[in-house]
């Protein structure tokens, strides 16, 4: 419960008299702060609670404001004690700060640089290193607690937590402070008070926060995110941002350390790193780096690129599989005029399938036809086979095309290694014949390469030997061919494979992905695509496993629960929450005006649906291209949060794929 308000600003009014104008600034667990203007001068008031406090927390923070003397924390003025109606009330008289509050400002939308961040907590720290030295922790230093001048030069406010290191007596007390915003210490198994490194800890939280715009500890519950800091290890800052300079993302990384004693255990190193990550950013240049975005897997499916549909979603590229054969020119052009980058794909891992699985578009291409692929015997005849199929790819002159690529299951190494070797053949042969043509290096895998550490290892190590110019991505999993991926430990090797690539310059597309495209976004993939069934949405192994991959289903995109729900499904959400289901795109208001049972629907209105659908998830992909990478996170975050508490406010789903249970796997793959 916090403090009575109303009775201590009767209190501070009596104290002061009737002539005092008193506003009211914030209300803590145990006190109430007052503006005050009287005497021709405006100060800052605490009035103290006495049913809410003890007397050693209100003499602790007296004290603290007594020792301490720096630009950078709140200048004490005065304290004493009124009686009030028999009862006596604590005030403190202190500098009133003109600005607003840290966290206000986050609130608010702002966006600090990588040296504006790296300023401000050289600042803090420095403010204090002051209390620290006169042997005292704040322990509450969280956004609320940061008041920042109309200048900007923050000030550290509401001692009201600060302790002297050698004072037993609060012991007695429980670990006070803001959940998220604490040191493992104060929130282990077995928590301490704390001292000054919990201090630089919490700054060192608050500076990640300001560089990557992503809070370091994650939770939806106000219990999780007190443990949080004891429990979660927050991604690299370098991870979630590579154009932070090394110099900046180490020195606070080494202040988020969880042991103590892995921090900095000497104030005037602290500042001298501080000192020389911000020179360092004041001598250096970072390159913008354009996230692609939201892209159409369009197969062969025509009613895609007819009707002006392209234009109107204008996806940043459009992958074209070669089995559409005569029409590929003409989803070419149709990429072009929307203004997409049009991608052939030669799904060459179909050579891997028996002869009578492959589909029949694909057997009559010319590199289609042959006996099964079981590697090549040498390098001209690895040369030979992957000339035939970029010659094919790039027959109706694409802005890219996919390197031959092929499927490597549990452990198949050697097929990873054919598909980096025509992935370099394709470079070399498009270099010379066709330059204006881009490569995109095709990779197709089983999910265990990235859920098992030591195949992502030798994955990872294979994939960065040297540089690629884009990596299109396919990951062949377990889930249904609908839903969103929702294995934690697939989507952990994805966030590892992410950060690694970035590191390695390569800009990763996630292909072929069901709406867990936006969690890749926002964990660093340039770009998703996915298409209008099942099998362009999960990445199948070889035609024969293409009945499981799923055919177009009668499925529509709720951005509200970041899913696709069948029609039933959907319908029902309706009559229970309509404002909870309500579509946005004119497609879908045009279905639903035609056909509000959704019932029996027409080829026409299954067009319509799955347009929808495109349309849908592609404005929730733009949401996230326009933001910095760390904001992603932030709003994926939050949809994530709001997607859980909306499904719980729904009638429970009958298919697994359109239920919330990947939603707490999102969640902790972004913790």
């Amino acid at each position: 419960m916090p403090a009575d308000r109303d009775l201590l600003e009767r209190v501070l009014v009596d104290f002061l008299g009737p002539q005092a104008d008193v506003h009211h600034l914030g209300t803590g667990g145990f006190a109430c702060t007052f503006r005050v203007l009287a005497n021709g001068g405006v100060t800052a008031y605490k009035v103290v609670d006495p049913g809410r406090s003890e007397v050693e927390r209100v003499e602790r923070e007296l004290t603290a404001l007594q020792r301490v003397s720096h630009p950078a924390v709140v200048r004490y003025m005065d304290h004493g004690v009124h009686r009030f109606e028999g009862v006596g009330y604590y005030w403190i008289q202190m500098e009133f700060v003109e600005g607003t509050s840290l966290a206000a400002e986050l609130a608010g939308g702002v966006v600090f640089d990588t040296a504006e961040a790296m300023r401000l907590v050289r600042d803090l720290v420095a403010g204090a290193a002051a209390i620290w030295a006169e042997g005292t922790a704040h322990r509450d230093l969280s956004p609320n607690n940061i008041m920042l001048r109309h200048d900007s030069a923050p000030v550290i406010v509401d001692l009201g937590l600060a302790r002297h290191i050698d004072d037993d007596s609060f012991t007695v007390l429980p670990t006070p402070g803001t959940p998220g915003w604490m040191s493992p210490e104060q929130v282990g198994a077995s928590p301490t008070h704390g001292d000054w490194r919990s201090d630089q800890f919490v700054i060192g939280a608050l500076g990640y926060l300001l560089l990557t715009n992503v809070r370091p500890f994650y939770a939806a519950s106000l219990i999780d995110r007190w443990r949080a800091p004891a429990t979660q290890v927050p991604q690299p800052i370098r991870a979630i941002d590579p154009d932070v300079p090394a110099a900046a993302a180490d020195v606070l990384e080494r202040m988020l350390q969880k042991q103590p004693h892995r921090r900095y255990l000497q104030v005037n190193e602290l500042l001298a790193d501080l000192d020389r990550a911000i020179l360092t950013l004041e001598t250096s240049t970072t390159a913008d780096r354009a996230l692609a975005g939201f892209m159409l897997n369009i197969s062969q499916v025509k009613n895609f690129a007819e009707n002006g549909f392209l234009s109107h979603l204008r996806p940043a590229a459009t992958v074209i599989d070669i089995r559409a054969g005569s029409r590929v020119g003409e989803f070419v052009d149709a990429a072009r005029s929307s203004g997409s980058v049009a991608v052939v794909d030669p799904v060459s891992h179909f050579r891997r399938s028996p002869v009578d699985a492959r589909p029949a578009r694909f057997s009559a291409l010319p590199y289609g036809g042959g006996p099964v692929l079981t590697g090549f015997g040498d390098n001209d005849a690895r040369n030979a086979w992957c000339r035939q199929v970029i010659e094919t790819t790039v027959a109706d002159a694409p802005d890219a095309v996919i390197s031959p690529y092929f499927y490597a299951g549990e452990s198949e190494l050697n097929w990873l290694q054919e598909t980096l070797a025509c992935a370099e053949v394709t470079e070399g042969i498009l270099g010379l014949d066709h330059p204006s043509v881009q490569p995109w290096l095709g990779v197709a895998l089983h999910s265990s390469w990235l859920s098992n550490a030591a195949s992502r290892d030798t994955l990872l190590t294979a994939l960065t030997a040297r540089r690629w110019g884009t990596l299109y991505l396919q990951l062949a999993t377990s889930q249904p061919p609908l839903g969103p991926l929702a294995d934690v430990g697939v989507l952990r090797g994805l966030r590892d494979l992410l950060t690694v690539m970035r590191e390695a310059g390569t800009p990763v597309i996630a292909g072929k992905r069901a709406s867990s495209g936006l969690l890749l976004l926002a964990l660093g993939a340039d770009g998703w695509s996915t298409g209008v069934s099942g099998n362009l949405m999960n990445m199948t192994p070889h035609p024969e496993d293409e009945q499981t991959g799923g055919r177009a289903l009668d499925r529509i995109y709720v951005p509200s629960l970041l899913n696709l729900v069948s029609v039933d499904a959907f319908v029902l959400m309706r009559a229970t929450n309509p404002d909870l289901v309500t579509l946005s795109s004119p497609q879908a208001d045009e279905l639903l005006d035609r056909n509000p049972a959704l019932d029996s629907l027409s080829t026409e209105e299954r067009i319509l649906l799955i347009q929808h659908n495109l349309i849908a998830q592609a404005h929730q992909a733009q949401l996230l291209s326009d933001l910095p990478a760390g904001q992603r996170i932030s709003r994926l975050r939050e949809w994530v949060d709001a997607a859980t508490v909306n499904y719980r406010t729904l009638p429970p789903t009958r298919l697994e794929s359109e239920g919330p249970s990947f939603l707490s796997a999102w969640a902790e793959v972004l913790a």
